[in-house]
């Protein structure tokens, strides 16, 4: 672990659940520059040590799992108080749910009520208030812009949907420790605060999550064939990590931010055979080497969203997702970054297809 110094004791708090995977990274390095002090606690199954001192040195790390309560509790008395605690801890990767949704579903469950548990043992003046991670999966399929007050898939969601349902049963378990607490519905300006996330990338993000523009990326630089699902018109909006880092940094320093769910995302929206295109247009590679593949035949139980995009007038109405980076500046960066996790044999990439091949 690293140990504070005196004078950023004196700074305000923040514990970072998860704070050493992708996106907590970026928050700890964004809150770090704005004079917090940044605590971490991770069991490093998704998060990175290495990358978490390079990106943020000033963070302190902490190696345990969020689900022991009794650990958490001891690390929010004697590390606090803590103004904020920021809840990024869970499962990474379609895959991983595919391959163990029960098992993602539980964890994700597990991990609420833990933070529930811990929080609910401290004094009600040393509370830090929570902001916790959730995700655009949790909407139900939707042609047009995807609101806050959009229709929420179920929590009891099995198979590809154990995932999005567990994500609305953990807000639940949230929103009714505080109603418990406060004894109101209104989770007011105190309440916990839902990060509902859109397709967040950026470089440093490994392929091997499943997430579609990293293997896109992993694959051109190999010279692999990009694999897209089907016909490729699915429809996707994506936010580069560094300004979701700012955005959450934003959000935390504000006073008076609205509990419930809120969207973040980007700016970037396209679909999945343009930005295949795209990708390999920025990298030097022939337009054509893209593979359709029925994403059936790698995961039985995955099935296909068409379009997802972000509402982010709520938002935009507190001042965040101003200003994001467009597809173009996001492609060239992460093909201009350094290939940390580029092992051609970490993620199962396909042969070319001709170019008059249909989809698989």
């Amino acid at each position: 672990s690293v140990h504070p110094t005196p004078s950023i004791l004196n700074a305000p708090s923040i514990l970072i659940l998860g704070g050493a995977g992708f996106i907590g990274r970026e928050c700890a390095r964004d809150l770090l520059g704005r004079g917090w002090r940044v605590v971490v606690l991770d069991d490093l199954s998704a998060g990175d040590q290495a990358q978490l001192s390079r990106v943020a040195p000033g963070a302190e790390f902490h190696e345990g799992d969020a689900r022991d309560s009794q650990n958490l509790a001891r690390l929010l008395r004697e590390l606090g108080p803590f103004q904020r605690v920021l809840h990024l801890a869970g499962r990474v990767g379609v895959g991983c749910v595919l391959d163990d949704p029960e098992g993602c579903r539980a964890l994700t469950r597990d991990l609420a009520q833990s933070l529930c548990e811990a929080l609910g043992s401290l004094p009600q003046a040393q509370r830090p208030r929570i902001l916790a991670a959730s995700t655009s999966e949790v909407y139900c399929d939707g042609q047009g812009l995807l609101g806050e007050d959009a229709p929420l898939r179920s929590a009891k969601g099995q198979g590809r949907w154990a995932y999005a349902a567990s994500r609305v049963e953990a807000e639940q378990v949230l929103d009714r420790w505080w109603t418990n607490l406060h004894g109101s519905r209104d989770p007011g300006a105190e309440g916990p605060i839902h990060l509902r996330f859109f397709n967040v990338t950026g470089p440093g993000h490994d392929p091997r999550t499943g997430m579609v523009l990293p293997r896109f990326i992993q694959a051109a630089r190999t010279g692999e064939c990009l694999p897209v699902h089907g016909d490729g018109l699915q429809e996707r909006t994506f936010a580069h990590v560094r300004d979701l880092g700012r955005d959450i940094g934003d959000l935390i320093e504000m006073g008076n931010a609205p509990g419930g769910p809120l969207n973040l995302g980007g700016v970037a929206h396209t679909s999945m055979i343009d930005l295949a295109r795209l990708v390999l247009e920025a990298a030097g590679q022939p337009v054509d080497h893209i593979a359709h593949v029925d994403p059936c035949a790698v995961h039985p139980s995955f099935e296909e969203v068409r379009r997802r995009a972000p509402q982010l007038d709520r938002a935009h109405k507190l001042g965040l997702c101003l200003g994001h980076r467009g597809l173009l500046e996001l492609v060239h960066e992460m093909l201009d970054s350094p290939a940390d996790f580029d092992n051609p044999g970490s993620h199962a990439l396909l042969p070319c297809a001709s170019p008059a091949s249909s989809p698989a």
